[in-house]
């Protein structure tokens, strides 16, 4: 376990799917609300299930931004552990935004398909403190059970087939459209212009899935951006 020491919406949830991955971790672990997301060979999250709007907001906010815990979570495939969110001076631009929910602290868990990792499951609660060793077992035993239903569940949800009829919170071909446009646009990388379209949804107050749909529509030109 990697614990992160103490140191020093407008967005409401397009997603909220089903619970039955979700409860348990409600049920056994004292926390307030969970998210479960798993990555691509990009390290490209698609949320599979959220209990709540914050939970789905501090999923979308790592997404856009590239860091956080459940960023970390996956890169390490060990827990991240934040027993007190407003002592904490790693990830800057996510802490930011973290600031306007009421959240104390966020446990990310990996989940572990064998000996890969394919996801997270970010729980947040809205008072500080740790987990202890009990809870951080069962949850990291809940992971297991539910990393394979996750999995396939995410590459429903890729296909665009999703069992409750709900589209997946960020359509990903949208954002890759985007961002080859981007590219277009200013001559660069696509990783630099995933980043661009990353910024610029931070620094406007907008998701990268609706900074992306306006770069699609053509309603937004990065090349006529001031600079």
């Amino acid at each position: 376990m990697q614990t992160v020491t103490p140191m020093s919406e407008r967005a409401e949830t397009s997603r909220t799917a089903g619970t039955q991955l979700t409860s348990p971790f409600l049920e056994l672990l004292p926390i307030t609300g969970a998210a479960i997301s798993v990555f691509d060979q990009d390290r490209r999250a698609t949320l599979i299930q959220a209990t709540d709007a914050t939970s789905t907001r501090l999923e979308e906010m790592q997404f856009d931004l590239g860091e956080g815990p459940s960023v970390d979570a996956y890169r390490t495939a060990t827990l991240i552990s934040v027993p007190e969110l407003a002592w904490v001076d790693l990830w800057p631009a996510f802490l930011r935004s973290a600031a306007e929910l009421t959240v104390g602290a966020i446990f990310a868990f990996p989940l572990m398909l064998g000996a890969a990792c394919t996801g997270t499951v970010t729980c947040y609660r809205t008072t500080p403190g740790p987990l202890d060793d009990d809870a951080v077992d069962i949850g990291a035993s809940l992971c297991r059970a539910i990393a394979g239903p996750s999995f396939r569940r995410a590459i429903v949800l890729a296909a665009d087939e999703s069992p409750d009829g709900q589209p997946p919170i960020e359509s990903r071909r949208e954002i890759h459209q985007a961002t080859g446009m981007v590219l277009i646009q200013l001559q660069v990388s696509a990783t630099d212009a995933l980043s661009r379209i990353r910024a610029y949804a931070f620094s406007s107050g907008y998701t990268v899935q609706e900074i992306a749909h306006d770069v699609v529509s053509r309603r937004l030109n990065f090349a006529e951006l001031p600079e």
